[in-house]
């Protein structure tokens, strides 16, 4: 009895730091700038009626609007919450191939970003990672008045 209960306590313990984990990084979790995997590409993401929309930005001190106005493409759409730091049934634009692919986001940590796409099939696709800009150097322009 008393190894059943330490196994519960085990347990639970695992079960609450995960939930704590997800929570820093479910909802405006990934709201912000993000690196693109190559580096010479910045996304600002945004809420936007309870979906996230990622819009590419010429420079840090973009605003949404500013960047739309310069003609850089929207990046993401439409992502849903599907579970605590992930979020699906999104659109991803690929400007290189002016290729649109259905997606998945999911939060590694508060730092990194997996982007997964995929056409038809999702276990036909790839994945590259992002990685969040330093709030120093992000002044969280964009964010709000869409």
């Amino acid at each position: 009895m008393k190894s059943l209960l330490t196994a519960y306590y085990i347990i639970g313990l695992f079960l609450g730091s995960t939930s704590i984990a997800f929570a820093s990084t479910h909802g405006r979790g990934i709201v912000g700038l993000w690196r693109t995997a190559g580096g010479n590409g910045y996304i600002r993401i945004y809420e936007k009626n309870g979906a996230l929309f990622g819009q590419s930005v010429g420079h840090l001190q973009d605003t949404v609007q500013q960047a739309r106005a310069k003609g850089q493409p929207q990046i993401l759409a439409d992502f849903v919450p599907k579970r605590p730091g992930e979020w699906s049934h999104g659109r991803i634009y690929d400007p290189n191939s002016n290729t649109y692919f259905h997606g998945t986001l999911t939060a590694l940590d508060p730092h990194e970003l997996k982007v997964y796409g995929y056409i038809g099939f999702s276990w036909l696709g790839g994945n590259t990672i992002w990685t969040r800009v330093s709030s120093k150097l992000n002044h969280q322009h964009g964010d709000s008045h869409l």
